[in-house]
């Protein structure tokens, strides 16, 4: 991710930019899982927004562990979860659309 002006960064995978009430509102290239608010990263996916954070260090964890495979974003919630046995379970029984 580069500077591209103050508050404003982006990369091909990340953006981030500060907002008026000082915090970092991140976006991610992700696609969503199932019928859930969830999104897991993908380098073709669609710009979806992954919290705001007070620090980019912050955002720029939570978008590495995004990117790591090892969570995924639950927009419902507003926070990176791990993977697990119950959302692979949850996800097998979710029929497709």
């Amino acid at each position: 991710m580069k500077r591209l002006l103050p508050g404003l960064y982006a990369g091909g995978e990340v953006r981030a930019e500060r907002r008026n009430d000082r915090l970092w509102a991140f976006e991610m290239k992700c696609n969503q899982l199932g019928r859930y608010l969830w999104f897991e990263y993908s380098p073709h996916g669609l710009w979806t927004s992954i919290g705001a954070w007070r620090r980019l260090d912050d955002g720029l964890a939570v978008a590495a562990r995004l990117r790591a495979g090892t969570h995924f974003w639950d927009a419902d919630v507003e926070v990176a979860r791990r993977y697990g046995e119950d959302i692979y379970a949850a996800l097998r029984d979710d029929p497709e659309p």
